[in-house]
């Protein structure tokens, strides 16, 4: 029997701090099309049930379009149950009187959902029951285990509350796999000699924070064990890359070391450029010739400038010119050595007669 895991929608998510408005509107209707496809291929592998361990919308009290929008996907799909927990952004869908009858939802006490020889067993977090949570399951040794949870794991010198889960509090209850959201990137470990815990993480990154592939966890159940593989599913990876600028020796340099840093970067990916490594105070770094090559080579960017200024204070302080007394003031404000760096780097260019562009 086959069962898809998975986590961190975060429909309707407002994304306009990380793209242009036109772009927010794309990346958002991009998280519902996951979802569908999400759903389609729950019924090309003929999986009995999609698990969604939390989150599926942004805010507690999600817009009426989204909240509509995804119940029409799970009516697209009726031979698929899915299995809903709130997470920490969203509030419970139980109680809902226009739920179909394949979107099952849980609520503050364990429920148990039974597939063949599997239980899938969820519970929501919450201050008043997070306490009791671990000791008041109950499970079948003899059956194949599933647990539905939204949190963050920690050891159990943590006290529980209604987003943290103690992971070694459900160590040996015969749980074989653990389902869990919160985190954004998959991630699995042991959780005993039995089962393993889990992460499906987000199926579509929406910001720097969420770099690498996305995708779910496909469950396969027989012969009293389940297997998990991760499966890439994102329309867009957001990818973070490095660019070391280190004895450039010009613009032209410095542009053909950025496009050989994202030569294997899909044009349909975001991408996160940070500029590292250091030039002489007087070599231009034209940031708006940088951005204007993501601009038109990616869905989406953000360019990091960490370059340092290959100059010494130590050189200036005894030298009788304006560049000398400039650094000295520089070097004497009460400021962080990259905020220093970038403030000389800007002055000695101005003091070359050289455009001062953004830094």
């Amino acid at each position: 029997m086959r069962f898809i895991h998975c986590a961190d929608l975060h429909l309707a998510s407002s994304l306009e701090t990380r793209f242009s408005p036109d772009k927010a509107k794309i990346r958002r209707r991009e998280l519902f099309e996951t979802f569908r496809r999400i759903a389609d291929e729950a019924v090309k592998q003929e999986a009995r049930a999609v698990l969604i361990s939390g989150d599926i919308f942004d805010e507690g009290k999600p817009p009426l379009f989204a909240v509509k929008q995804f119940i029409e996907i799970v009516k697209m799909h009726p031979t698929v149950d899915f299995l809903c927990l709130a997470g920490n952004h969203d509030e419970s869908l139980a109680g809902r009187p226009d739920l179909p009858e394949n979107l099952l939802t849980f609520d503050d006490r364990w429920k148990c959902r039974s597939y063949g020889d599997v239980d899938i067993y969820g519970v929501e977090l919450t201050k008043a029951n997070c306490a009791h949570i671990a000791p008041a399951l109950r499970v079948n040794e003899n059956r194949i285990n599933v647990v539905m949870l939204h949190g963050q794991i920690a050891e159990s010198s943590v006290q529980p509350d209604a987003q943290t889960i103690v992971l070694p509090s459900f160590s040996g209850k015969a749980i074989d796999y653990l389902a869990l959201g919160h985190i954004h990137s998959y991630k699995t470990g042991t959780l005993d000699r039995r089962g393993v815990w889990c992460y499906s993480g987000t199926p579509e990154g929406r910001g720097f924070d969420e770099c690498g592939e996305k995708g779910f966890v496909l469950l396969d159940a027989e012969n009293g064990k389940i297997e998990n593989r991760f499966v890439p599913f994102c329309q867009r990876t957001v990818v973070s890359v490095n660019c070391d600028l280190t004895g450039a020796e010009g613009v032209y340099d410095i542009e053909s070391r950025v496009k050989k840093a994202i030569s294997e970067i899909e044009g349909k990916d975001i991408v996160q450029l940070r500029l590292t490594g250091s030039l002489p105070a007087q070599t231009r770094l034209n940031l708006a010739g940088v951005r204007a090559v993501l601009k038109e080579e990616f869905f989406g960017y953000e360019l990091k400038n960490n370059v340092k200024t290959a100059v010494s204070a130590d050189e200036y302080k005894d030298l009788l010119s304006l560049r000398g007394e400039f650094i000295r003031l520089v070097s004497a404000e009460d400021l962080s050595e990259n905020e220093k760096d970038r403030i000389i780097r800007c002055g000695l260019l101005a003091l070359e007669g050289e455009e001062v562009d953004e830094i």
